[in-house]
């Protein structure tokens, strides 16, 4: 059975981090957003690990500073919302023409009486 949670002591320890680190990429990015357990411990997620780690290549590997990642991130939420935006256009369209040809259906049915 796979995890569903980790602590911070085990995120540091599959990414080689250090905790003052994970906490300030989680202030500065907004891309890790652990769960707060009432005594305010945190709890990452598999989807938090992996924005970890994707961001430490990114700072590491590809010299990106967290400004950057952040911008990154930004562009991609307004790229989604657009996408999301044209999808829904598309499908209003449809729905039109659709309702159209009924409407068409409908004055035809009625000249026939």
């Amino acid at each position: 059975m796979e995890k569903k949670y980790f602590t911070i002591s085990e995120i540091c320890e599959k990414t080689g981090l250090n905790p003052h680190i994970l906490r300030y990429w989680e202030k500065k990015t907004g891309l890790i957003r652990p769960i707060r357990l009432s005594a305010g411990h945190r709890r990452y997620t598999l989807n938090d690990l992996e924005n970890i780690i994707k961001i430490k290549d990114l700072i590491y590997l590809k010299g990106f500073s967290l400004k950057g990642i952040s911008k990154i991130r930004k562009n991609l939420e307004a790229e989604g919302t657009l996408v999301s935006a044209a999808k829904e256009n598309k499908k209003l369209k449809t729905e039109k023409a659709f309702l159209k040809s009924i409407l068409k259906d409908l004055k035809s049915i009625e000249k026939a009486l």
